[in-house]
Order: C-alpha cells, then structure tokens, then sequence
C-alpha cells in the first residue's frame, strides 16, 4: 500500500501528509531561490572584475595612441572622443552593476567616519574630468563656505553624487554650463546639481528611481545607461538618513536637490 492511499483512510493523517508535502516543497524553493541569488551575485562580481579589466586597458591604449600621434584631425579626435565617453561610460555602468549586486545581497554596511564634504564633491568631479573634458562643460562651483564638515560615510555619499553628476554630463550637450551649489540649514547639508540639458518630462518622473527603468531623454554623447544609478542612490541616501527630490524650476534641464545630515 503507498503512503498516499494509507493516509487516505485517515483525513486527520492525510491533511498533516499534505502539509508536509507543503513544507518539503517550499524548503526545495527556499534552497533554489537561494542558490540562484548565489549564482547571480557570482555572475556580478565576475562582471565587476573580469570585464572591467579590458575596458581599463583599452583606456590607456587610447590615452597612449593620443600621446604618440603626431597630428590628430579634427574628425579622427572626434572618434577618439566618442571612444572615451563609450569606454567610461561602460565603466561606471560596471560600477552601478557592483552597488546594485551589493543592495541585493544587503551587503551594505554604513561606516560614519568624519570628512570635508567639499573635498569629497571636488572628487567626484575630478572622477568625471575626461567626459568633462570631451564636452567642454563648465561646471560651476557655488560653494557658502570652504570646508564642510560630515559625519556619515564618505564612499557612499561620493556615490550619491557622483550618480547625480553623472546624469547630469550625459544629458548636457557640448560647452554648456553645469551648476554645483551647496549650502547649510540647520543641521542639514543642501546639495543641489543643475544642468542645462533637455530635461526630464513630467509623465516620466515616476520612473525615476525605479530599477532598469530608462527615460526617453537620450545621452548628448551616445553614452550607454542601465537605469541603476538613481535607484542605487534613493537606497544610499535611505541608509544615509538623507533625501533627494528633483525640483522643476523655470529654467531649463534638471535641478536635482540632496539632502544630508551634518552628523
């Protein structure tokens, strides 16, 4: 006689044979939920290191092919340009890939130490210095003191801003101006990015920090987007006890406004 028909002649038994069966199966699901979850943070953590290797070189091969030719015309600089925005903007789409398997796994871990936030916006600037280069933006610095003190944790709010930056030097066309402004209320920093692109249309703004969602606005200089940065950002600030919102104004483009806490 087989189990099932055994327990059969015995509703009680057969209803407990049930929710064992239950149990055992969604255990089997638990365990290959888990396995998957472990073979996709594997896969991005290979994307993070394998794949940025080839494109770190094919960057200085670039920088070493300008540097040793001797006359450059003015459409095979704008092939080498192209090339640098393709390159750099597959790197921080690596990097974006990296922070989202972070969030995934919650491997996240906030660690407050001490630092001049002025410092750490003026390198998140420097880390876009060639795409600002190749665009011949003007980035503006309105700055209400010289150093701004912070407690919170200093990777984490560079990556803030330099999702923000990012945004905003994709979507600038060539020689327009990018406006950085920071100032103080109270025991809140104020950071505000403004660029002068085209913007972002209103029925879009709720797919703002939803992941892999993209807009229809198109990058000025063919650079590539997952639709990961401002998602990944909306979590830090969470964990940063901070805020960003975007405001509309009348000027053109995107005034992005972030908040954080001096401690």
């Amino acid at each position: 006689m087989t189990k099932q028909r055994f327990y059969s002649n015995f509703p009680s038994l057969n209803s407990q044979y049930s929710l064992m069966n239950d149990r055992m199966n969604i255990d089997e699901l638990k365990s290959e939920l888990e396995q998957i979850k472990d073979e996709k943070y594997n896969l991005l953590k290979l994307v993070n290191h394998d794949i940025r290797s080839p494109f770190n070189r094919i960057f200085a091969l670039l920088q070493l092919f300008e540097m040793e030719s001797r006359e450059i015309t003015a459409q095979q600089k704008e092939y080498i340009d192209s090339m640098y925005l393709s390159i750099l903007s597959g790197l921080e789409m690596i990097t974006n890939l990296r922070d989202m398997r972070e969030i995934d796994a919650d491997y996240v871990e906030i660690d407050k130490t001490k630092f001049d936030l002025v410092n750490t916006i003026k390198k998140a600037i420097r880390s876009f210095s060639k795409q600002i280069e190749v665009k011949n933006l003007n980035i503006k610095t309105e700055f209400a003191f010289e150093n701004a003190p912070i407690t919170s944790d200093e990777y984490f709010v560079q990556r803030v801003i330099e999702n923000v930056l990012s945004n905003a030097i994709k979507f600038s066309k060539e020689e327009k101006e990018i406006s950085l402004r920071l100032n103080q209320n109270d025991d809140t920093y104020i950071f505000e990015i403004q660029d002068f692109g085209d913007g972002i249309k209103v029925e879009e703004e709720y797919l703002l920090y939803q992941k892999f969602k993209k807009l229809s606005s198109v990058a000025t200089g063919g650079e590539g987007s997952l639709g990961l940065g401002l998602h990944n950002t909306i979590y830090f600030l969470n964990k940063l006890h901070g805020k960003i919102k975007l405001h509309r104004n009348d000027l053109p483009g995107s005034l992005f406004i972030i908040q954080l806490p001096v401690e």
